[in-house]
């Protein structure tokens, strides 16, 4: 458990605020890619999948503005998802923990957004300085420091100490709570659809809503079945011009 949790911490801290900006929204805002990778780097890559693609459901409909989110990514999408795991748990009680955890994560990004501000200033008098040089030590290496303190120990405890805690209590407290805690694990990725629909609906695409819901209901196809056969049905979309056809267009 030490090397994966030295992995996950690591994981956690590139995802913080600063190293993975290179690599925008692709990794980052998306906790199926990021949960996915947690899982591999906990010997488990199914399960950090579904993991992540569960919690991937409850926020696909926020929206982010002006650069604050309603959640952390690396809190809810990569420690929830290896604490998950390591204590052997299922999706929906890993829902349950990154809602917890995202929104205790935002303490950390509002703390690193607000002492970030105080770097800008020290390197301003290297600049009337003229000491250009040594700029990249507040603008990179102590924000990425201190990334390290409010990304990647947290992990590291959570993981390491946390997810045995974790199983212990959840294999001592009673079955209802541990059944209506599912229950709100399978309810809150509905309220993540239910706000994105709200914001992109269109009744063209209705359809295939009907769709997905017979796969699951009637067909008890799972998570990822799902979201390979959305991603097939939109690139035959894309592909065919559905759209144009429905326009009357050709």
């Amino acid at each position: 458990m030490l090397i994966q949790s030295i992995l996950v911490a690591f994981w956690a801290w590139f995802n913080g605020m600063v190293v993975s900006e290179y690599l925008v929204w692709i990794v980052r805002g998306a906790p199926l890619v990021s949960g996915t990778i947690t899982g591999i780097l906990m010997g488990d890559w199914r399960s950090g999948a579904m993991i992540g693609a569960t919690i991937q459901l409850l926020y696909m409909g926020q929206v982010t503005v002006g650069g604050i989110s309603s959640y952390d990514k690396s809190y809810a999408g990569i420690i929830a998802t290896a604490v998950t795991i390591a204590s052997h748990q299922t999706p929906e009680i890993g829902i349950t923990l990154a809602v917890a955890l995202g929104t205790l994560g935002l303490i950390a990004s509002n703390i690193f957004m607000t002492v970030c501000v105080a770097f800008v200033h020290m390197a301003d008098k290297y600049v009337e300085e003229g000491k250009t040089n040594r700029i990249w030590i507040y603008n990179w290496l102590l924000p990425n420091l201190l990334c390290g303190v409010l990304w990647g120990i947290p992990a590291f405890l959570a993981v390491y100490f946390g997810s045995s805690y974790l199983e212990a209590f959840m294999n001592h407290i009673p079955a209802f709570v541990s059944k209506a805690l599912t229950t709100v694990g399978m309810i809150l990725p509905a309220l993540g659809i239910a706000m994105m629909l709200k914001t992109v609906f269109n009744p063209r695409f209705a359809p295939f809503i009907v769709v997905g819901f017979l796969c699951v209901a009637y067909l008890h196809m799972d998570i990822i079945a799902c979201a390979l056969l959305g991603g097939a049905c939109a690139v035959l979309y894309w592909t065919l011009n559905l759209d144009k056809l429905t326009e009357g267009g050709n």
